[in-house]
């Protein structure tokens, strides 16, 4: 660099820094007189304002506006100290800079942007400004002079206006139009949703979340008949399940999934002029559904549900599993709806059980599907015969199973021939509802697999849980049955006594057991060091939010990962039960007694578990002889 251009170049840089200009600023001063000085070097000539010029405008198609803009105000500044000894400020001409060219509103706006975020470092303030400054020029470019005249369209177009930019320009650009948004919201100038609109065009699949054809979407517009709930209302259900969920300290990437969706369904609802209703958030959530692969769905679709049963002011279950299939009922033919729902509600006055009556409902759609298979449509033509081809193709893996069903079926039929509904009242007749007696096989664990259980129990860093040894013990050293275990609560336990009290589901009758040391320590260690912090009185608790009690199947989970490779059919964690039962008997323990510690009140129940104990079996073989039997044929008896 020449001597007059370095002595120049060094004036305007120091009268910059005192005006206080940004970093970025001086950044490109230097590099402007630094590619002048590259310049004048290899033309071998020195710096003249004419050659400054000539520099300029050489460059001027391949960099920048931005960096133009900042040369050609370097190069005004060289030019005034070489021609006038001074810098001017004729160059400056306020109404041609980008806020020079805002209108009154626009220039309010930025005005009062700026000032809320002068906080900020003043080189992060003036980047602010300028791209605010240019987001609202081109609102305006675009015949938009006043902030309510800003639409989705708009905003979508300058979302675009930066895709050619590289990856740094394009997200300052997303991130300021994001706080300019922001910033009209707070003061209540544009929708809540054009807060969400940035972060929901940025996400890796793109706006997947507005794919739904127009004609649906205005199929959905004419489905409204104002029973809706408004956009505000939508927000208020998404804070109250927010807020549960909180409450039950769901982990912060379930919370920020709730917020994520709601947002997406909510952006979608304002773009489109909707307000929510489950038909709505059902219709979008088809429409995501391509995007997604199976567990992210799953996660929007238990959202949605989650809507709906606060829509229908249902109360919230956080723990359900929303499965989506179609049930029998819903295969029902519609010839026999009214008659079935008759049957189902006297079933449900009688005080029956949920189960009881889902097996009800599942017996009946299961005979009225079949009979209409077979061409009955009325249960007026329905005959004996249709019932027992029914009968014959109703196949079930056990006998005790297919008499669970024809016992329910033959009591609808009695309904429909005391209530007249069909000619026949007698048709029950042809549905027998018996079985051949049998005796089952006792299975119980073997030696080696309580063994291994036993094990487990007391390895330090074994492959289960603290929860899943205290289950197992529980059924291991106690014989307590896994619908009592998983009720279980902190009261039933008397640790001074080392009893516990079991009101057991299946028989409603109240024991009070013996807790031997292995089991309590188990429960104890599980209490103090595993179980989650709640307010819930059981003492199983489930390992993730919401913390509630235990699902039915917890037990047997627990014997499976204790022993994964055991696969004996029909034999679930009951088989603790029964293993405990067979010790107690093998141990000489008296029949009531092994009754009484099983919570029976007969020994009936006691009877099936005598045929695994060897020593007292062989006492009750019968002679042969004495009964005046012989064995003939065979090897020894040709």
């Amino acid at each position: 660099m020449n001597a007059d251009l370095q002595q120049l170049s060094n004036a305007v840089i120091n009268y910059v820094t005192e005006k206080k200009r940004s970093n970025s600023t001086l950044s490109a001063y230097h590099r402007c007189f630094s590619k002048l000085a590259t310049y004048l070097d290899e033309k071998e000539v020195v710096y003249t304002p004419d050659e400054a010029r000539q520099w300029l405008t050489s460059i001027s198609n391949t960099t920048n506006k931005s960096d133009i803009s900042l040369f050609q105000a370097a190069i005004n500044k060289l030019n005034d100290l070489y021609i006038y000894g001074e810098i001017h400020k004729s160059h400056y001409d306020p109404s041609k800079t980008i806020s020079g060219k805002l209108c009154p509103e626009f220039s309010i706006i930025q005005a009062q942007f700026l000032e809320h975020i002068s906080d900020l470092a003043e080189e992060t303030v003036s980047t602010h400004s300028w791209q605010c400054a240019s987001i609202l020029l081109r609102f305006q470019d675009a015949g938009v002079n006043t902030v309510n005249g800003i639409t989705y369209a708009i905003l979508l177009d300058e979302f675009n206006s930066s895709s050619e930019n590289t990856r740094y320009s394009k997200a300052t650009h997303h991130t300021n139009l994001r706080m300019l948004l922001q910033f009209l919201y707070d003061k209540k100038r544009v929708p809540y949703g054009f807060t969400l609109f940035v972060n929901a065009m940025n996400l890796r699949k793109g706006d997947y979340w507005n794919r739904m054809s127009e004609a649906q979407i205005t199929g959905l517009r004419l489905q409204q008949d104002g029973m809706e709930s408004n956009l505000d209302d939508f927000l208020e259900m998404r804070d109250d399940i927010y807020n549960q969920h909180s409450e039950e300290h769901y982990s912060k990437s379930s919370l920020n999934g709730i917020i994520r969706i709601t947002n997406l369904l909510y952006l979608f609802m304002d773009m489109n002029q909707l307000c929510y209703s489950p038909t709505i958030g059902n219709a979008w959530l088809e429409s995501v559904k391509p995007f997604w692969d199976s567990i992210e769905y799953k996660h929007f679709r238990r959202v949605i549900c989650l809507l709906e049963q606060k829509y229908n002011d249902k109360q919230l279950r956080l723990n359900s599993y929303f499965v989506f299939r179609k049930t029998i009922y819903k295969c029902l033919p519609e010839w026999c709806r009214q008659e079935v729902n008759s049957f189902l509600q006297i079933k449900s006055g009688e005080g029956w059980s949920p189960s009881t009556m889902r097996m009800y409902k599942h017996c009946i759609c299961r005979f009225c599907i079949s009979i209409d298979a077979m061409g009955v449509k009325s249960f007026k033509n329905l005959s004996p015969w249709d019932i027992k081809q029914f009968n014959l193709s109703d196949m079930h893996d056990t006998p005790e199973g297919k008499n669970a069903y024809n016992s329910r079926i033959r009591q609808f039929l009695l309904f429909l021939g005391e209530n007249q509904i069909s000619d026949n009242p007698f048709l029950f007749v042809a549905l027998p509802c018996v079985n051949t007696s049998k005796e089952t096989l006792v299975i119980t664990l073997t030696e080696d697999e309580q063994s291994e259980l036993r094990h487990l129990f007391t390895k330090e860093n074994a492959t289960i849980s603290l929860r899943e040894k205290a289950m197992l013990q529980l059924g291991l050293y106690m014989g307590i049955r896994q619908s009592d275990i998983i009720c279980l609560t902190i009261d039933d336990i008397d640790w001074d006594n080392a009893t516990i009290r079991i009101s057991q589901n299946k028989t409603g009758y109240e024991v009070i057991l013996p807790m031997p040391t292995p089991v309590a320590n188990a429960l104890f260690r599980y209490i103090m060091k595993e179980r989650p912090a709640t307010d819930s009185r059981s003492i199983f608790i489930r390992k993730y939010a919401p913390f509630e009690q235990v699902g039915r199947n917890a037990c047997y989970n627990a014997l499976n990962s204790a022993m994964p490779e055991r696969h004996v059919p029909g034999s679930g964690f009951h088989v603790m039960r029964k293993t405990y039962a067979t010790n107690l008997l093998r141990n000489d323990v008296p029949v009531q007694h092994v009754a009484e510690a099983l919570g029976h009140q007969g020994m009936d129940a006691v009877h099936k578990y005598l045929a695994l104990e060897e020593t007292r079996m062989r006492q009750c073989g019968l002679s042969l002889h004495d009964k005046m039997l012989s064995i003939k044929g065979g090897l020894c008896h040709a």
